[in-house]
């Protein structure tokens, strides 16, 4: 029985025996354990921890042996070893369900072990069923061990893994290739070798929701549809994705694809994606392009290739203080009213713009009526001081729309 700060409990002769017996082949049972754990769950056999296997369900099953044999309950601290085995676990990719499915596993032929003990020894089934508790509370407190330690793992591979990551990226931005061992081998394993295809893009997100993740977030939807190394950067989330087997449309497709699963969680990401590079020394300009690209977004929730920018969208996504302050004042108010005001004017001259300024062919995009498109052009023609018929006041006027449309270079 245990006492009254349940430390000791008390076992007749016959326990501590069967625990003797089970302890003295402990070696050939958490072997047999082990081959059953490969047996039954693939993620095991696809290690090379056999050995390692073996050592921890031998410390489990001494636990078990020991606590009994010394007349006393187990307790956690008996499983300080478990930190070790879980971190190996997190690190070969073995899930939580599999590393305490491994623990019941090994509690079964422990069980069979101490039957064919009772069975081959008359008078030991009472000593048995004493240890049925005992053997329930050390899974028990050996499968909490496990679990808490596991967490603990797998949150110091996530932030060592980041910041291996951070480190490669910094590199590249400084046109070095990594030469430390395990960045390099981060990069290998996010399918990044020198001279292949790669693009760099570059993610931005935004939610009302309170309390929400983005960057967190934004890296889980990405890496369930792109290969490569995601890492967060300033307010971003930057990544190098390897393009050797996408074309970039195919690419788009799949960042597509992880915009709107965020959407579905009130997350708007408008995701840039660079020119296809294959040097890690042009990493920089790749997350130039990817800025530039995500920029032409404006927050929307889209995705944009730089390669599908023209040198206009390339030259005002960039603009200096000077360039804005050239902007004429009245143009810069009749840009700044209309922009409050659902952008009729604006978007009528991208329309007239785009249809080679050709007022017919835009009303039709537009779907209005011609003499309206007049009407809009002769007030934009009143507003601003330009004569829509002249090129250089149009491509004039587009510019300051371009430039004043959009926030200053952060």
């Amino acid at each position: 029985m245990t006492t009254e700060n349940g430390a000791m409990w008390s076992y007749d002769d016959g326990a501590v025996g069967l625990a003797t017996w089970v302890q003295d082949r402990i070696p050939t049972i958490a072997r047999a354990a082990t081959d059953a754990i490969w047996a039954e769950l693939p993620s095991y056999r696809a290690t090379g921890l056999y050995d390692d296997v073996v050592t921890h369900v031998t410390s489990i099953f001494g636990v078990f042996t020991t606590s009994i044999i010394e007349r006393r309950v187990p307790c956690v601290g008996d499983f300080a070893f478990t930190s070790t085995h879980a971190s190996e676990r997190v690190a070969n990719g073995i899930s939580l369900i599999d590393f305490l499915q491994a623990f019941r596993i090994g509690q079964m032929v422990l069980w069979s072990y101490v039957l064919e003990s009772v069975r081959s020894t008359e008078g030991q089934e009472e000593a048995a069923l004493n240890l049925v508790e005992h053997l329930m509370r050390t899974i028990e407190l050996g499968s909490s061990a496990a679990a808490t330690t596991y967490f603990q793992a797998q949150q110091y591979l996530v932030a060592d893994q980041e910041r291996i990551a951070r480190d490669c990226l910094e590199d590249l931005l400084a046109g070095n290739l990594p030469r430390i061992s395990v960045r390099l081998e981060a990069m290998r394993r996010a399918g990044l070798e020198p001279g292949a295809d790669f693009v760099v893009i570059v993610c931005r997100a935004t939610s009302e929701a309170a309390g929400a993740d983005l960057i967190l977030d934004a890296r889980k939807a990405l890496a369930r549809h792109l290969p490569g190394m995601l890492v967060p950067w300033r307010q971003d989330l930057v990544g190098l994705v390897p393009s050797g087997r996408f074309t970039l449309a195919t690419l788009s497709q799949k960042v597509a694809r992880a915009v709107r699963d965020l959407g579905k969680g009130k997350i708007a990401a408008s995701v840039g994606i660079s020119s296809t590079h294959d040097e890690f020394a042009q990493t920089a300009a790749g997350l130039l392009e990817a800025q530039v690209a995500c920029d032409h977004l404006g927050g929307r929730r889209a995705v944009q290739v730089f390669d599908d920018l023209s040198p206009l969208d390339y030259l005002v996504r960039r603009p200096d203080p000077t360039a804005r302050r050239l902007i004429d004042p009245r143009l810069r108010a009749f840009i700044a009213e209309d922009l409050s005001s659902g952008s009729i004017y604006i978007e009528t001259l991208s329309a007239y713009v785009a249809a080679d300024m050709n007022a017919t062919e835009a009303a039709a995009a537009l779907r209005i009526h011609v003499n309206t498109m007049y009407y809009r052009l002769g007030r934009i023609a009143e507003r601003t001081g330009k004569d829509l018929r002249h090129v250089e006041d149009v491509v004039n006027l587009l510019l300051a729309v371009r430039i004043a449309s959009i926030a200053p270079t952060r």
